[in-house]
């Protein structure tokens, strides 16, 4: 029997290059390297496997890279597992790892939801964060899948582990001044739907710094967004004033974003119609 039981997370969307492999690999590799829990990651977007890529591409670097062994060895942290599995399998394979002692268990989905063994991998794991652009397309493809995860909630199937669901807006451009993200928000408190505070910005340097072995420093962490979301999501799933096993309490403040004028809102609206 596990000395406990593992907080298990995944990031989805209804399609390919929303950047769920990328976040939840900097999710993973801070709660891991920086904070000090226990994880293992689940990689079941097949044929991409993408976390999997990542993992092989950092193994052949230990192998000819001395600087990178030194700089492993230095850390003193063994790197999280990555296990491979079908949709199919996807639950058996996460009841695998709950055998052991992680504290979470991150899972990457497909990014399509017409796929075997869906449902079943909706109702094992206990929260889905979903990245979500802002343009029209992927809000309405994001907001479909909320509705369809809705249905898969301990509200609605009292044998489901899946506590809730949470949008956040990824690739935030903050430079531009643009109203869908206050008329989005709007619009999902109108429909129920849970979004998240944080914003993680829209910068080459989250997907060229992504690694499954060291963390991206906290500092840059939190000049990306990625800080206040992973503190966002520490929040929900362990509890407010918990302390990490790195001795970090976890407290999340809200950020108080630019809202734009009237003059913006009306321009929009008009767009819109």
């Amino acid at each position: 029997m596990p000395m406990n039981k593992p907080h298990i997370i995944a990031f989805a969307t209804q399609k390919g290059g929303a950047g769920k492999s990328t976040i939840g690999t900097h999710v993973a590799s801070a709660l891991c390297y920086l904070y000090g829990y226990k994880v293992a990651m689940l990689d079941c977007d097949y044929p991409q496997n993408t976390l999997h890529a990542y993992r092989s591409h950092e193994q052949g670097l230990l192998q000819s890279d001395v600087a990178f062994q030194e700089r492993l060895l230095k850390q003193g942290i063994t790197p999280y597992p990555i296990a491979i599995a079908s949709m199919e399998k996807a639950v058996d394979a996460i009841d695998t790892l709950a055998e052991s002692d992680y504290d979470f268990i991150l899972v990457d989905t497909p990014g399509t939801v017409n796929v075997v063994g869906l449902t079943e991998l909706l109702e094992r794991v206990d929260y889905i964060f979903l990245p979500m652009e802002a343009d029209m397309g992927t809000i309405a493809s994001t907001m479909s899948y909320m509705h369809i995860l809705g249905n898969f909630t301990q509200a609605q199937r009292p044998e489901s582990n899946l506590r809730g669901f949470y949008a956040f807006w990824n690739r935030f451009i903050k430079a531009e001044k643009r109203t869908v993200y206050t008329k989005t928000e709007s619009l999902f408190q109108e429909k129920g739907y849970p979004l998240f505070n944080s914003r993680v910005e829209s910068l080459v340097s989250i997907k060229e710094k992504r690694s499954t072995m060291f963390p991206m420093p906290e500092k840059e962490l939190g000049k990306l967004g990625l800080g206040g979301l992973i503190t966002e999501i520490l929040q929900l799933v362990v509890g407010k004033g918990k302390v990490t096993p790195s001795g970090k309490r976890i407290s999340f403040t809200p950020v108080q974003y630019e809202q734009p004028t009237p003059a913006a809102t009306e321009t929009l609206d008009q767009n819109t119609k």
